[in-house]
């Protein structure tokens, strides 16, 4: 017996039935689709369009998932895919044209596609163990290193399955030639300087975040970092509907995330709700079904959450660190064993054939460091928490913009250093100098780091620990 949680799904072409208890039950474009009653609003059918999730649209900003999706109908293929990389959100969308059909999902992968295609039968799902359940291809890899296994380890788009693939960051799968394809880059051919692209950017996330808040409450963490005070800047615009919190976890930083966060609500006369919890006490219900990868902290915390912002949009930072240069600085030359360093597997053969087959398919305007976090952090850490957390509460990043992520990744990595990031600066002083002047990330850890950039001793630092192989990441 399989069942299905909130914001997962489950779409197949075969034939023969099987048991999915629970679900909402549809038939589209001879595709069996299975999600959770709770999401029947989630999912648009229409013409040659499948669609699950949400997703917002900065250029219009009170068309619904319907009216977003009825809006690519009229459009060719390449101007759909031009059309998706401005969406935010998170989903996946299969479209059929010109006999071929395409499935796709939303710019870092937040939400979960796994993909299994043998003979005529095709499968597609959030969690790849249903697909296994169901199709009965639930073989690992001959190879498989049993920590993989174990701790269920996705290596960019190879999952521990030997006939089930990840639909990471940037590609798309072509299901009539049962190949990926890279995701066209937008080029950002017109040379913006930081200015324009703080503008820019801030006016993205100001109408992403205002869609938001037509269609639910939203609730925005206050944080000491930089990527929630950008959000807060941005919110600034939104009149209504907007609840404003910080969570106390009881560390130093947390300590930090709390005063600041206070200082800003203060400044800007925001009621902010300060919510302290104990993760001891926090009794979990029997939401998790069939969930390939369970963690009790995010789930009791989703928990805690769900307690305080029920149908809420709760908006969080995650993504704006490919725009933050999160692994520099490390040294020019990076190998295949390095790159299995800096996501926490191995160097052995399995690790190293899933690297290097990622590796071939880079897109060379990219740099290999930001390329690294899209196509793998993201959607294999953020994407996997967003599985668990969505299905206590709707979890969603305004920086989840193909677009956005393309148009800031354009820009000098001097100006967009992961500790000094000038156009992050650029775009508080628009909204208000206070949003800079209080400090951003003032724990010891961070105090240290910036005195040795200020040194410029940081790099040497970096290099030497890197490789000791002593670095964290």
């Amino acid at each position: 017996m399989t069942q299905i949680s909130p914001f997962h799904y489950f779409i197949s072409t075969k034939k023969k039935d099987f048991s999915i208890t629970g679900t909402s039950n549809f038939d589209h474009s001879d595709l069996k689709i299975y999600i959770h009653p709770s999401n029947n609003e989630n999912l648009v059918c229409s013409k040659n369009i499948i669609f699950f999730g949400e997703c917002f649209d900065y250029e219009n900003t009170s068309q619904g998932n319907r009216e977003i999706v009825e809006s690519l109908q009229k459009l060719h293929f390449n101007e759909k895919l031009e059309k998706i990389e401005k969406l935010s959100g998170f989903f996946i969308m299969i479209i059929v044209e010109n006999d071929n059909t395409y499935i796709l999902n939303d710019a870092t992968g937040q939400l979960e596609v796994f993909i299994c295609h043998e003979d005529a039968d095709l499968y597609i799902s959030s969690q790849p163990n249903i697909i296994a359940k169901i199709s009965g291809n639930s073989d690992f890899h001959d190879n498989l290193p049993p920590y993989i296994a174990n701790k269920k380890i996705n290596i960019f788009s190879k999952t521990p399955y030997k006939s089930i693939t990840k639909l990471i960051s940037n590609f798309y799968y072509n299901v009539t030639e049962r190949k990926y394809y890279r995701f066209p880059r937008t080029l950002i051919t017109q040379k913006l300087n930081n200015r324009q692209v703080a503008h820019l950017v801030l006016s993205i996330l100001q109408n992403s975040m205002s869609s938001m808040a037509e269609r639910k409450n939203l609730g925005i963490a206050i944080t000491a970092g930089w990527d929630s005070r950008v959000l807060f800047a941005s919110s600034l615009s939104i009149s209504k509907n907007i609840n404003y919190y910080v969570l106390n976890h009881q560390s130093e930083s947390s300590k930090q995330d709390v005063i600041i966060a206070q200082k800003i609500a203060q400044h800007f006369q925001k009621n902010l709700n300060v919510i302290h919890y104990n993760l001891a006490s926090v009794k979990l219900g029997d939401q998790i079904t069939e969930l390939w990868k369970d963690d009790e902290r995010i789930r009791k915390i989703s928990t805690v959450m769900n307690n305080y912002y029920p149908d809420t949009y709760l908006i969080n930072g995650n993504v704006s660190e490919i725009a933050r240069n999160f692994y520099d600085p490390l040294p020019r030359k990076i190998s295949i064993d390095d790159i299995c360093y800096i996501i926490g597997v191995r160097g052995g053969n399995y690790e190293k054939e899933a690297v290097s087959q990622w590796f071939s398919e880079t897109d060379d305007t990219v740099h290999l460091l930001d390329s690294i976090y899209w196509e793998h952090k993201m959607p294999n850490w953020a994407g996997s928490s967003k599985s668990i957390s969505n299905i206590y509460n709707i979890v969603i990043s305004p920086f989840n913009n193909r677009y956005l992520l393309n148009l800031l990744i354009a820009t000098n990595r001097r100006d967009r250093d992961k500790y000094f990031h000038t156009i992050y600066k650029l775009l508080l002083e628009i909204i208000d100098k206070k949003l800079t002047t209080i400090p951003i990330n003032p724990t010891r850890k961070n105090i240290k780091i910036r005195v040795m950039k200020n040194l410029h001793i940081y790099p040497a630092y970096r290099y030497i620990y890197f490789k000791w192989r002593k670095l964290k990441f």
